[in-house]
């Protein structure tokens, strides 16, 4: 029997907290690349590109204009939206049983991600996240909309009302300023792409640091 849930809603990130979806990204990243002549950066660099709004990562890594960052952006996109990338994804271990447990608690789920929200919505139906929420949400196509934006979008239609009743899950430096600039509790996760350890995270001051999905449990749920 788990005590009394300290939230009502839980508010995940997609990339690198639901789902590794490496392999997809990375694979059509490196295509994007190669066809733009743009040399493959180290696997570090290859990994930042998961999590942040690609434009700017195109310009942080090749200072390109904003111009040219949307063009090859928008490349990538087209060739990633493709089954063979987007679906190449991997449920995190003891993710479904994490949101088995928020279910039995009656902590509301949702789902706030920097990735576009079609692909996400088709990415989380095909694994099976439908199952426990309707409350999906994405970027814009065009990629304008911060990810403060997306998390206030899902947590207004899920009815929140008392933001210190929320809690933003996710792994990287997007999700901890999101979830500061709404004032909302963040927990940090270290087992995606962004926060490599618990130092990394502490600057967004988490309620608390998850190495394991069984650990989002405990800090959410209790135990």
């Amino acid at each position: 029997m788990f005590d009394m849930n300290r939230f009502d809603y839980a508010v995940f990130d997609l990339d690198g907290t639901l789902l590794d979806t490496s392999a997809g990204i990375i694979s059509a990243l490196i295509s994007t690349l190669k066809a733009y002549g743009l040399p493959v950066p180290a696997q570090s660099v290859l990994d930042s590109f998961i999590g942040p709004p690609l434009e700017d990562s195109f310009i942080r890594v090749y200072d390109l204009n904003t111009q040219d960052a949307r063009k090859i952006a928008e490349s990538f996109r087209e060739l990633y939206k493709t089954d063979d990338y987007l679906l190449n994804a991997t449920p995190y271990e003891g993710i479904f049983d994490l949101f088995d447990s928020l279910k039995r608690s009656g902590t509301k789920i949702g789902i706030a991600t920097y990735k576009r929200e079609d692909y996400a919505k088709q990415l989380l139906c095909q694994n099976g996240f439908n199952k426990y929420t309707d409350h999906m949400y994405g970027s814009d196509p065009d990629g304008k909309m911060k990810k403060s934006d997306i998390i206030r979008i899902c947590l207004n239609n899920m009815g929140c009302t008392d933001i210190d009743r929320s809690v933003y899950i996710g792994d990287g430096v997007s999700d901890g300023k999101g979830a500061n600039s709404l004032n909302m509790p963040f927990l940090a996760v270290t087992y995606g792409f962004g926060f490599k350890n618990p130092s990394d995270a502490e600057i967004y001051k988490p309620i608390g640091i998850a190495e394991t999905c069984k650990d989002v449990r405990e800090i959410i749920v209790g135990s």
